[in-house]
């Protein structure tokens, strides 16, 4: 073979491996595969979009208990039935702004809005069953026959964040996000009770317990989108998201009481009294997540329409704080909250429930 022959082929040869490296430098292709399963990043179209979501979300926490349900009847044979307030799906709404870069970048900002408020009741059934909250459902609470409860929900999150896109093939698309997030809150709950009392103050009263917490913080937050498309125009999607909140909790307990020994005694019709907790610095680690279908939509003027639907829900740990009594010195029936021991709980903050979004990119 002769020198020219050679360098030819040596020629054609290193064409063909250079050609080959950089499809797979390009596409990402990997040894052992056999479809051009490769990541790109997307050359996307700048603008702005904006979205607006209806949601149906339940509060949650585990501090809703709000009275006791005893049966004292048979005497040797007592049984304790814990009654909460249940939240039942309240409408809410998210709405958002985002502006997409053309490297496969964007920037979003969204806000999300709960409120809700849920109200429930009990009384006592005949003489075998009597009421009281846990720091007093011994004896001493017979004479409690009633009791009403409420739960409050304040909720409001902000999102600030940057992402980056990645398309896995063709159907496949990945966004790595990061940024803030700000969360505001809240929760009241309330418990009333009512009676009658005998002997030497009888006469009705009543006794009010109202525990506020609430917790604001700022910190990162940083998750993962991920869309799967088809060629129909529906798809499925999925994210998950893990948040870091800094801020500040503070709670009271405020109790407005009445009695005929209130009256007789002291001379007052209503006697208020509060425990209150100074602010904390505290960090709330926080969860959410969403899964669900959309269909997406090209329009007129480059404009892309997607309305997607599913399930979302959001979990802050130990965001609630409250101070309750463990036992009192006399009976509630008094007029007054006198305590003997106090207790301080935490709990979780929650929502979860369906989404419907709307969603218009330039």
């Amino acid at each position: 073979m002769s020198k020219k022959n050679i360098i030819a082929k040596l020629s054609v040869a290193f064409l063909s491996l250079s050609s080959i490296t950089s499809y797979a430098t390009t596409h990402h292709i990997y040894k052992g595969e056999s479809a051009p399963a490769y990541v790109t990043i997307p050359n996307l179209t700048t603008g702005f979009g904006f979205n607006v979501a209806a949601l149906w979300l339940k509060p949650g926490a585990s501090n809703l208990n709000y009275v006791i349900n005893n049966k004292e009847l048979p005497a040797q044979s007592p049984t304790w039935n814990e009654q909460e307030v249940r939240p039942s799906s309240t409408p809410a709404f998210e709405v958002g702004l985002r502006y997409v870069f053309p490297n496969g970048e964007d920037a979003t900002l969204d806000w999300t809005h709960l409120y809700s408020n849920t109200s429930t009741s009990i009384a006592a059934d005949g003489v075998s069953y009597f009421l009281g909250p846990d720091y007093e459902i011994g004896p001493a609470g017979i004479p409690i026959r009633s009791a009403y409860g409420t739960a409050k929900f304040r909720y409001d999150v902000v999102n600030l964040d940057v992402g980056q896109f990645f398309n896995f093939g063709q159907y496949v698309d990945i966004r790595l996000f990061g940024g803030l997030s700000t969360g505001f809150l809240r929760e009241e709950t309330t418990a009333t009770y009512t009676g009658n009392t005998t002997g030497v103050f009888a006469g009705p009263f009543s006794m009010k317990q109202d525990v506020t917490s609430n917790f604001t913080g700022i910190g990162p937050r940083a998750g993962i989108h991920a869309d799967i498309n088809t060629d129909t125009g529906f798809g499925i999607l999925g994210e998950a998201a893990v948040s870091a909140l800094i801020g500040s909790i503070a709670s009271k307990t405020s109790y407005t009481g009445s009695a005929a020994a209130l009256l007789s005694v002291y001379g007052q019709s209503v006697n208020s009294q509060y425990i209150a907790d100074q602010k904390v610095s505290q960090v709330v680690p926080g969860l959410d997540a969403k899964l669900g279908i959309n269909y997406k939509r090209p329009l007129k003027n480059n404009l892309l329409f997607t309305i997607s639907a599913g399930y979302q829900a959001a979990v802050y740990v130990n965001a609630i704080s409250q101070y309750i009594p463990g036992t009192l010195v006399t009976p509630l029936e008094t007029g007054g909250i006198y305590v003997a021991t106090m207790n301080h709980t935490l709990s979780n903050y929650s929502v979860q429930g369906p989404f419907l979004n709307f969603e218009l990119q330039a």
